[in-house]
């Protein structure tokens, strides 16, 4: 009886396993978020923006990262004479791409130091990005931060 009472156990341990390991499933394919125009105005005219591309529903791409209106990416065009700011959008953004591929969970992702805001916001995009891809829905995600 004991012999039973503890398959029964197993058994309802390991469906209760992969229940809660199936509920987010992301769709292989390409998926991209960025701020509305209201929140890149806030954000000193930078649009960050956040595209994943999952393969066998792990991250295979990742780019994280901001543009102007004229297209220029923060990570390369800002320099120390342009963009003051301790650490630099080369140095920060790389790492919070880092953070981003470490996690599936958008609240989880380590911040850098320095880049609270940019942190904040990759949070933001991840979780819409995370959002399109279990739907399985390419469109870009617009999202809107509070600044």
């Amino acid at each position: 009886m004991k012999k039973m009472v503890a398959i029964a156990l197993s058994l309802v341990l390991a469906l209760g396993l992969v229940a809660c390991g199936g509920s987010s499933k992301v769709k292989d394919g390409t998926y991209t978020a960025e701020l509305s125009d209201a929140a890149a105005e806030a954000n000193h005219g930078w649009k960050d923006y956040l595209t994943v591309t999952y393969k066998d529903g792990k991250i295979a791409e990742l780019d994280f990262d901001s543009k102007d209106a004229d297209g220029n990416l923060k990570s390369e065009w800002a320099t120390p004479d342009n963009y003051p700011m301790t650490p630099q959008p080369s140095e920060w953004i790389p790492q919070l791409e880092e953070n981003l591929k470490a996690t599936s969970d958008p609240d989880k992702v380590a911040a850098v130091a320095g880049a609270t805001m940019g942190s904040d916001h990759a949070k933001a995009l991840y979780k819409a990005v995370i959002e399109k891809a279990e739907a399985g829905d390419s469109t870009v995600a617009v999202v809107d931060v509070g600044e």
